[in-house]
């Protein structure tokens, strides 16, 4: 009887352990829906910052920044921030903080031009930045004003080089797929921003 009890006892403890463990080596990296999650560069250096600059209408200041000490590099702007589609392919997230609700964007389906024109690359050299501004001013951004938002951008970047756009051949345009980064993951750190 004392030995069946201790059997159990150790079973009982035992398998709670295990799943947890699991959880832990095993879940994916995905965030909670509605909540921000912790910044997530898989491009050694590469990061994007958020800054509001305008309350009516909202307006963003998107910057990514290569803080790696020697490494350039060349990213396709598609499905990026800095692709002038961006607000309409769900890169942006907005969580209404009075109501804690994430934001639902309206999604397009875009036809790309193939192979990528050099106008869809963005260089970035050791210890510089690019930024471009952003306006949210689509249909489905809420009508509720003045109110309060938490926004990130979080996806993946296509087609990755590590040298200079200059260097980036046609036929690795046509192959951009191929490259080390490509589907390489973002997410940027949350902030705060205000409609009126």
């Amino acid at each position: 009887m004392n030995s069946r009890t201790s059997v159990v006892a150790v079973i009982t403890l035992t398998i709670p352990a295990a799943l947890y463990l699991f959880q832990a080596l095993f879940q994916p990296d995905t965030m909670e829906a509605g909540t921000p999650g912790s910044p997530v560069n898989e491009i050694p250096g590469l990061q994007f910052n958020l800054s509001q600059i305008s309350k009516n209408p909202p307006t963003l200041l998107v910057t990514v920044r290569n803080g790696h000490p020697s490494s350039t590099y060349t990213f396709l702007k598609w499905d990026s921030p800095l692709d002038p589609q961006a607000t309409n392919l769900g890169v942006f997230k907005l969580l209404h903080v009075p109501s804690g609700n994430e934001v639902a964007t309206d999604l397009i389906r875009i036809r790309r031009k193939m192979p990528p024109s050099r106008d869809d690359l963005q260089e970035i050299a050791p210890g510089t930045q690019h930024s471009m501004e952003i306006v949210l001013d689509k249909p489905w951004m809420p009508k509720t004003k003045p109110t309060e938002y938490k926004i990130w951008v979080e996806g993946e970047f296509h087609g990755v080089w590590e040298k200079a756009a200059g260097s980036v051949k046609d036929e690795e345009l046509e192959a951009y797929t191929d490259t080390n980064y490509d589907g390489s993951r973002f997410r940027s750190e949350a902030t705060t921003i205000i409609v009126e």
